[in-house]
């Protein structure tokens, strides 16, 4: 099963006199709706032209969205001249690495042509597993984080080049080898709730940087695989996907041979570590002893898990919880859900001064849990939404002051 892709293989077009003019009134809009403005890095017309197709001109959708992904990628710290390089070395990012096999070939892989760089993945092979070893933070901050690389990478190629040459973007090879179609039936499973969150994350706040996402290796049930994906993408991205079953095709009708690595039937080979042939990371197995432990933040400091706290929160509202901290005081926190929360921390009354980055949260299989270290003395406040428009959703949380 094959769906035609919404753009040519060649390069997407550069914006166009409307587009431009479009771009000078969301430049205008975002200015004065961002406390400090547009980041410097984001500002350029390619970027926003990226948010303005992306959302189809909706500003106030851009707006709204813009704001929530400036205030959370400022709180995560993904952020710097450095990140792309220093991304791999976090320590919220590396303990995890050995259980996702992503794509560290960084941009090396590019093609002119396309005006595009390649990354690959490789599905999930033990998700019943995965999901006892990250909390829904722990995965969506490294999705998070390797958005916000690949989009420096994209900011940097574009800085090099004139505006007419177009938006760079990158193409995805998709691999599905290691995937059991059983584990992903369910969709309401904790494993099925991940990738729906993981790729609302990535529509919200990476409008436009896919240029083609080629699924290589599907099952045998390709139709099982494919209403599986239009639970979770947008029709705009849907169109750019496209199941190749027969992989000589990948290399000879899609891309170029030398673009390809040599795994999925092209030529190349990468020799860079800690990268595969593929360039991709090696995954190790998951097994009990690396399943996550709750409450060893509490352990760690030597201290007590406070007493918990009950809240129903009704359809569309923001439970909020403010507390005073001291200064160079830290913040550690659990709680549970009986649906899906939107989570940030802000310091003082400003929902833009995050300090914990906005994320739709889950705890199906496991607490949500965190720490913020050696804080300004302020007022931090917990907040908690439930953007259900007719489910009660019930809270548990626990909060200390160290």
């Amino acid at each position: 099963m094959a769906v035609q892709p919404e753009t040519s293989s060649s390069a997407v077009e550069s914006p166009n006199e409307h587009e431009k003019l479009q771009i000078d009134e969301l430049r205008r809009r975002l200015s004065q709706a961002l406390p400090r403005g547009i980041p410097n890095d984001l500002d350029t017309d390619l970027n926003l032209s990226r948010w303005i197709r992306g959302y189809h001109a909706d500003f106030d959708k851009i707006e709204k969205n813009f704001r929530s992904y400036v205030s959370s990628r400022e709180a995560a710290g993904f952020v710097g001249d450095d990140f792309p390089e220093k991304f791999f070395e976090r320590n919220d990012i590396a303990p995890f690495l050995k259980f996702i096999a992503s794509s560290r070939l960084q941009d090396r892989q590019w093609s002119e042509a396309h005006n595009s760089f390649l990354f690959v993945e490789k599905a999930w092979s033990q998700p019943r597993d995965f999901i006892k070893t990250f909390k829904t933070s722990d995965y969506l901050l490294h999705c998070f984080g390797y958005s916000e690389m690949l989009l420096q990478l994209i900011l940097r190629r574009e800085k090099k080049q004139p505006l007419e040459k177009g938006p760079v973007q990158f193409i995805v090879l998709f691999d599905l080898a290691c995937i059991n179609i059983t584990d992903y039936v369910n969709p309401m499973s904790g494993y099925m709730k991940l990738w729906q969150l993981r790729s609302e994350l990535w529509q919200d706040w990476y409008p436009e940087m896919v240029h083609r996402i080629y699924l290589v290796n599907p099952p045998r049930l390709v139709s099982l695989l494919w209403k599986c994906a239009r639970l979770f993408l947008s029709e705009q991205n849907l169109k750019r996907m496209e199941i190749v079953g027969n992989m000589a095709d990948l290399s000879t009708k899609h891309l170029p041979k030398w673009f390809v690595p040599k795994a999925y039937g092209g030529d190349f080979v990468n020799t860079v570590p800690p990268g595969d042939e593929a360039g991709v990371s090696i995954r190790e197995k998951i097994t009990a002893v690396d399943h996550y432990r709750p409450y060893q933040h509490y352990k760690k400091r030597g201290v007590e898990r406070p007493k918990s706290s009950h809240k129903d929160i009704s359809p569309g509202e923001t439970f909020i919880v403010p507390i005073q901290v001291p200064e160079g005081k830290s913040l550690l926190w659990d709680f549970t859900v009986s649906g899906e929360v939107h989570f940030h921390i802000q310091r003082g009354k400003q929902e833009d001064d995050m300090v914990y980055p906005q994320l739709h949260l889950v705890t199906n299989k496991l607490n949500e849990e965190g720490e913020l270290e050696k804080l300004k003395e302020d007022e931090y406040s917990f907040c908690f939404t439930n953007h259900s428009s007719y489910f009660t959703l019930k809270l548990e949380y626990s909060i200390a002051i160290v």
